[in-house]
């Protein structure tokens, strides 16, 4: 917190100064562009909704903004349409503009094709145009515009002047001067622009927003005169004069002209585009930003030594601090490291001091058949005891490391939780406990990991199971719950009992690996601690949860809810035939294995199945054998991955090399330690045909053989 607080203090200091000194510029950008000014609100729309009224026709210069022209989406627009709209509604009229360029304007008023002339100036030559004129409506600067400055208009004499065709100013000012007609506005701005012509005069309002459209490099210099645009009336409709000035003089009134006139004139002229600002302010942002950098620089540097001197002073008072708290954190780390290896060493020792007893008890008793019998069957449950210890620490180990991914497949719930049912209800009932499993989701088929989630839902039913004394309840519901979410669903397992129950201050630690209320010595229940730390950390990788209500002597029930994608019905399967006993007499197996007793173990499993079974030490020998071999000779290999020489895996893409299929497609099996879905995965990639983990499950080896060989014969077969 001390140091958030330096932190901040710094920042402020260096921050307030920037803020002020940029935001100045920003300021000024924004005035000029015209931001800081309220933006009018009057806007002009007609209001005429008789379908019999008249209609009265505007003619309009479409090169003449902001008083008329077309905008982005092809509409009339600008300060005189709308004046012409609102005198329209006034008149009691519908409007109808028509848009052209100048002389097409006063052309359209003298043959009468539009009643009314906007635009037209107070002094204008009425021979061109007609005799009646409207009171103004509006007031603007006619401007002398050219590349350079110009002082005085005495300059114009003898130059080219860039002028609308047929302009009163040609008669008004005599000035010595060439002049140059054009159409439009624009025409005239890039003809000055292009040095067709020295200067140009234009109204200003009207040039400005030419220039900025355009980007053109032209700077206004001399005002020429005032202008004061009024209407024309077509001299065929004269009873319209007096109603127009009637309407124009109370739009003056009532301000609704001067609202429109700075709407249109006033601001649009003044707000200039950030390009246009940054143009003609060049000079002063070059130096303003300048010294700004220069006055930031020296803030920047002073802080600077300030907090470097502070932080020395610090690191000085704190180094003891630090050098305990290093101290405090390693002798933590160790202890903690010391008291996982000290769980991990006594659940692996009880179970190998099983293993080593009752194999000498089988090997002393060995005349004994029964007694021997049973002491090997104790070992057997003792080693696959041992193999669920270390395969929680590893699966403890990857969830932490992060290394543990879950495989989507399409899951079936109802045969999910059938399948769960049917793994604990001979247990439960054999106990003496009732055990009731309940249903409720809509969805079916849904994405998921189906060995992770199984994992976690036994974990739960096996801790109630054997924590809930005989005549206990132990419940299984399955409960979907809507996510909001399309094509997204959430499942809840509920496991509840009526047994021993947790204190609530084991109920904070639970999840911590290898935490148990009791020992297994105290309470006679076996367990490695670990399997709800890998729940609850299973669950959150599902995007779900793991919680527990618990209380001692009534019961405990946990929730463990996990979120997955809805999924299609897949297509029907082929149930796949549970062969009871194999035959694979006449089928001959090459065993690519480096440890000896590996190789007598699966040596003795095959042959007792009715395999030739044959041997090699490593993945080299095992490809020279299979390619020395004559096609066929084969029908599988069983193959290690770690083996000296030469690996399983390049084992196997050198045999699927070879160009003979005989011996390229032999089936091949990985028989191996390396027993995750990630090697199952890798071993698949390198060719091979399946994965048997070890410790062998002689069963399932079955399984996958026969499946493997099976399919190598239809492969065949077709």
């Amino acid at each position: 917190m001390k140091h958030r607080k330096k932190l901040l203090k710094t920042v402020l200091l260096i921050l307030l100064p920037a803020i002020v000194l940029f935001g100045i510029p920003v300021v000024f950008t924004l005035y000029k562009e015209g931001r800081l000014t309220p933006s009018p609100t009057v806007s002009v729309v007609s209001t005429v909704t008789d379908e019999d009224a008249d209609t009265l026709t505007f003619a309009a210069d479409y090169d003449f903004e902001p008083y008329s022209f077309y905008d982005k989406n092809g509409n009339p627009s600008g300060l005189d349409i709308e004046l012409a709209t609102e005198i329209a509604n006034r008149l009691g009229m519908k409007m109808k503009f028509v848009l052209g360029d100048w002389q097409q304007c006063k052309t359209m008023i003298k043959d009468g094709e539009a009643d009314v002339l906007l635009g037209l100036e107070i002094f204008a030559d009425t021979s061109k145009t007609t005799a009646l004129k409207t009171i103004p409506v509006s007031h603007d600067a006619i401007k002398i515009y050219s590349r350079e400055k110009i002082l005085d208009v005495g300059s114009l004499y003898g130059k080219k002047v860039g002028i609308s065709n047929g302009s009163i100013i040609t008669k008004l000012f005599d000035l010595n001067c060439e002049y140059v007609g054009y159409s439009t506005y624009t025409e005239i701005l890039k003809a000055v622009e292009d040095g067709e012509v020295d200067v140009g005069i234009c109204h200003a309002s009207v040039a400005s927003k030419i220039i900025e459209h355009n980007g053109l490099h032209v700077l206004p210099s001399l005002t020429l005169m005032e202008s004061f645009p009024a209407m024309g009336v077509c001299e065929s409709v004269p009873n319209l004069e007096d109603p127009i000035n009637l309407a124009i003089k109370s739009m003056a009134d009532d301000g609704t002209i001067d609202k429109l006139q700075n709407k249109w004139i006033a601001m649009n002229v003044d707000n200039q585009s950030f390009e246009t600002v940054f143009s003609n302010n060049m000079s002063f942002y070059v130096i303003y930003l300048s010294a700004a950098i220069l006055i930031l620089f020296g803030t920047f540097y002073a802080v600077t030594l300030i907090r470097l001197r502070e932080n020395k002073l610090e690191m000085a008072l704190s180094y003891q601090k630090v050098l305990e708290d290093e101290k405090r954190k390693a002798e933590e780390a160790s202890n903690a490291k010391s008291a996982f290896l000290i769980n991990m060493s006594h659940d692996i020792r009880t179970p190998m001091n099983a293993i080593l007893g009752f194999s000498n008890i089988a090997a002393e008793n060995i005349d004994n058949r029964e007694k021997a019998l049973d002491a090997l069957k104790k070992t057997k449950y003792s080693g696959e005891h041992l193999l669920q210890i270390i395969n929680d620490i590893l699966d403890m180990s990857r969830i932490e490391s992060g290394k543990i991914e879950l495989h989507d497949e399409v899951i079936d719930i109802k045969e999910l939780f059938s399948r769960i049912e049917d793994m604990f209800r001979f247990s439960m009932e054999q106990k003496g406990l009732n055990f009731t499993v309940t249903g409720n989701s809509h969805t079916q088929f849904f994405y998921g990991d189906s060995l992770r989630i199984t994992q976690v839902i036994s974990n739960l039913l096996g801790n109630a199971m054997k924590f809930t004394p005989a005549g206990g309840r132990v419940s299984f519901l399955g409960v979907e719950k809507e996510t909001g979410e399309i094509g997204i669903t959430c499942f809840e397992a509920h496991i509840a009992d009526t047994g021993i129950g947790m204190s609530e201050e084991f109920q904070k630690r639970m999840f911590e690996p290898f935490e148990r209320e009791k020992t297994p010595t105290v309470s006679g229940v076996e367990g490695t601690g670990l399997g709800l730390s890998i729940a609850k950390r299973l669950a959150e990788k599902m995007g779900g949860s793991l919680t527990c209500t618990s209380e001692p002597g009534s019961g405990t029930e946990f929730v463990f809810s996990f979120r997955a994608k809805i999924a299609d019905e897949p297509k029907q399967k082929t149930a796949e035939v549970k062969i009871e006993h194999y035959n694979f007499a006449g089928r001959r197996v090459l065993v690519a294995e480096d440890n000896l007793l590996n190789r007598e173990i699966a040596h003795n499993i095959l042959e007792n199945a009715g395999f030739a079974v044959e041997e090699a030490v490593n993945g080299r020998e095992a490809v020279a054998k299979v390619s020395a071999a004559e096609p066929y000779y084969y029908d599988l290999v069983l193959m290690d991955i770690q083996m000296p020489v030469m690996d399983g895996y390049e084992a196997a893409r050198t045999v699927r090399a070879l160009s003979d299929p005989g011996r390229g497609d032999i089936p091949i099996v990985a028989m191996t330690a390396n027993a995750f879905e990630e090697d199952r995965q890798r071993a698949l990639k390198a060719g091979m045909n399946d994965h048997i983990a070890k410790p062998v499950d002689i069963q399932q080896m079955m399984n996958v053989l026969e499946k493997v060989l099976r399919s190598d014969k239809d492969k065949k077969t077709n």
